[in-house]
């Protein structure tokens, strides 16, 4: 039996709040580079950069509340699997234009999940270290990319609408590729929690931290790997698993309690490495 329902769970621990400042992140913010990942061809795929606020003077509260509203028309309008593009109007010329999700599909058991997921490269387990075992699962769809002219396009359109309406905003649905995605997957045992978020893309995915980044890079098995031990104790270790044949990768992020330990946290992560 397929036990797919929508999924709402927020998580709090350290990187994953950092994830999903994402949505607010964009190429315009300047920032120093810090970490790097490469794919198997050698081309950086993931980075982490240090968010810096002094070069973002137009991030105004105002456009911080645009984002806020359009993210909640998202989780009230739309249905887990869909995706839309929202326009928020502000005073006179101001708005702009947000690419938000629904709802993820939420899972609990694994076996649904690799069903879902099947031949997408990845590897959804059962129980991690004989002793973790599948909790919760939420998987998210990716829209279909813009293009510049695309987008300059459903921007006019969208705020032409959002102008001429009460709401203050318009929104137009987009299609969703099941070939990009993100999850979330909660493991648990023994009192202790472990995440896993892997993100299948085939472009480069840049983080803004608001502060440096105090990861150290590790080898796994031929395999770079960023370690991070956060203040609270709990740790992550990030990595990227190459599919072959396909001109996508995943993002692995793997983030543990702070009862785990390094190196068992550590042969976790080598696992999704087989």
């Amino acid at each position: 039996m397929n036990k797919r329902v929508p999924f709402f769970t927020k998580y709090k621990l350290s990187t994953f709040a950092v994830l999903a400042s994402l949505l607010l992140a964009s190429s315009a913010f300047a920032a120093t580079q810090l970490i790097t990942l490469t794919n198997g061809k050698g081309d950086v795929v993931y980075e982490e950069k240090k968010f810096e606020k002094s070069m973002i003077p137009d991030h105004t509260k105002e456009k911080q509340l645009r984002s806020l509203k359009a993210q909640g028309l998202a989780q009230d309008l739309l249905q887990p699997g869909q995706a839309a593009a929202f326009y928020m109007a502000g005073d006179d010329t101001e708005g702009e234009l947000y690419i938000r999700r629904g709802p993820g599909f939420g899972f609990t058991d694994a076996a649904s999940l690799r069903g879902e997921l099947k031949q997408s490269g990845a590897l959804i387990l059962d129980t991690l270290q004989s002793k973790y075992d599948f909790a919760t699962g939420s998987l998210t769809y990716n829209s279909d990319p813009l293009t510049e002219q695309n987008e300059a396009e459903l921007t006019a359109q969208l705020a032409q609408e959002a102008r001429k309406s009460k709401e203050g905003y318009a929104m137009k649905s987009l299609n969703v590729s099941k070939e990009s995605w993100s999850m979330i997957l909660t493991y648990k045992g023994e009192g202790q929690t472990i995440l896993v978020q892997p993100m299948r893309l085939n472009e480069k995915l840049t983080i803004h931290l608001p502060e440096e980044s105090s990861a150290e890079t590790i080898s796994a098995d031929g395999v770079d790997m960023l370690y991070s031990l956060y203040p609270s104790g709990s740790q992550g270790i990030r990595f990227i698993h190459n599919i072959p044949g396909s001109e996508y990768h995943i993002v692995y992020y793997i983030e543990a309690t702070k009862g785990v330990a390094k190196e068992e946290l550590l042969a976790i992560a080598k696992a999704y490495l087989q």
